[in-house]
């Protein structure tokens, strides 16, 4: 009963202060709820206008890194360029420099060779056109014996001013034609040094390009990275390229040779190990055992396990280039990779968009292959350094142009050359394999 009339005294506490509540006070409170209302739509407005601000933002500055990639391609293919005709250049002046001191020696040889030939010119004039005075010879004769060895004398002098006339004949012939390659030479390197300000030009109006559109994200708060590969980078490329080839020439003639030498002493042992046999009357046979040479993979073989991310041919060019040059093999960070083919390494180590990358000359029934290995966590090998087919050359990972833990693997007919827009001097790894 006390319960039913505190309740009641509730209720009639509430109605009495609803009832009393002014108009005025209860239109106020509809108008802050109507405000806070349109101040949280404002909010939510603006939120999604910078929502898309940041979104549009976003896909621009993508897009203009998308377009500094695109420029970096083209970049590199120029400075591929750039010291691919530096690399001419140097040769052919190297080749002007070997003619000249070859027609320095033809030009003195010419010399002598004219000197001679006037004082035997002189002597056939005073002889009546021949080379020897036949009366001195034939009553100056002591006797018999001493005619036929003058006649003899004689003869042979006539062969060799023949044979002088002749050497003459042919230095001239060969100096006419080391001046008529010099000129061709000389011609061909203005060409050459032509076409390399031509290129030179635009690789600097390239990178000044580049260079505003790097600015422009710096001045947006944008990270961005260089990926290139320097020309003194690609200079250094070509020239460890041509050492490393010769390199692995000579180090193929040794193996043969030793090969060879192995082979004799191992025919000469068992040639003496059978002539004992027989002397000793002993009718059992034994034989060397050889040694086989371990399994290989064919030409090239794969270098990593793993799966195969991307192939060899024609990209979208939403990375910067419109061809892929090689193999992606995507596996976890340190996954072993290994040699495809046995060659003397040429590069080993950090630079431009590989990242850490080992490159390697392989020269196979006398046709240059040069395989690439990039975007390394690890690298295991050095430059210089002679590898066997299926070595270890270090981890696979991401370093350099890269987005995730793969391998990229290129194989080049002859020496190494980048293009971003074809195939350049590459070939399908997966062929191979």
């Amino acid at each position: 009963m006390g319960n039913l009339k505190k309740f009641a005294a509730t209720v009639t506490l509430g109605a009495l202060l609803i009832g009393g509540t002014s108009p005025t006070y209860a239109a106020s409170l509809t108008e802050k709820q109507k405000k806070v209302q349109e101040q949280r739509q404002k909010n939510s407005s603006e939120q999604s206008k910078a929502n898309s601000s940041i979104q549009s933002r976003e896909q621009a500055i993508s897009k203009e890194q998308q377009e500094i990639n695109k420029l970096d391609a083209e970049l590199q293919d120029v400075i591929n360029d750039v010291a691919q005709k530096k690399a001419e250049i140097r040769a052919t002046e190297e080749k002007i420099q070997k003619l000249q001191e070859q027609i320095k020696k033809y030009e003195a040889k010419m010399k002598a060779q004219e000197e001679l030939m006037k004082d035997r010119m002189a002597t056939m004039q005073k002889n009546g056109g021949s080379s020897v005075n036949w009366a001195e010879f034939i009553f100056g004769s002591k006797d018999f014996g001493d005619l036929i060895t003058r006649m003899i004398t004689a003869g042979t002098i006539q062969e060799n001013d023949q044979q002088i006339f002749e050497e003459y004949e042919a230095t001239k012939e060969k100096l006419a034609k080391a001046q008529a390659e010099l000129k061709a030479e000389r011609d061909s390197l203005v060409k050459q040094k032509e076409e390399l300000e031509k290129r030179q030009k635009e690789l600097d109006q390239k990178m000044k390009e580049r260079a505003a559109k790097i600015k422009k994200l710096e001045a947006e708060k944008v990270k961005f990275e260089s990926k290139l590969m320097s020309l003194k980078e690609m200079e250094d490329t070509l020239k460890a390229q041509e050492q490393a080839i010769q390199a692995e020439i000579e180090a193929q003639r040794r193996a043969e040779e030793e090969a060879r030498r192995a082979a004799a002493e191992a025919a000469a042992a068992k040639k003496q190990q059978s002539a004992s046999s027989s002397n000793s009357g002993s009718s059992a046979s034994t034989s060397t055992p050889v040694a086989s040479a371990p399994a290989s993979g064919g030409m090239f073989q794969r270098p990593a396990s793993g799966r195969l991310s991307q192939g060899w041919g024609a990209a979208s060019g939403a990375n910067g280039y419109s061809f892929h040059n090689g193999l992606d093999i995507a596996g976890p960070v340190g996954t072993p990779i290994y040699a495809a083919q046995t060659g003397t390494v040429l590069r080993a180590g950090w630079g431009g968009a590989y990242g850490n990358h080992v490159m390697i000359a392989h020269v196979i029934n006398g046709q240059v292959w040069t395989t690439v290995y990039a975007h390394m966590s690890s690298v295991s090998v050095k430059a210089g350094q002679r590898v066997s087919q299926g070595q270890n050359l270090g981890g696979m990972g991401s370093t350099g142009n890269s987005t995730g833990s793969h391998l990229h693997f290129e194989i080049h007919r002859g020496g190494y050359s980048y293009s971003s827009s074809s195939a350049g001097s590459t070939v399908n790894p997966a062929s191979f394999f």
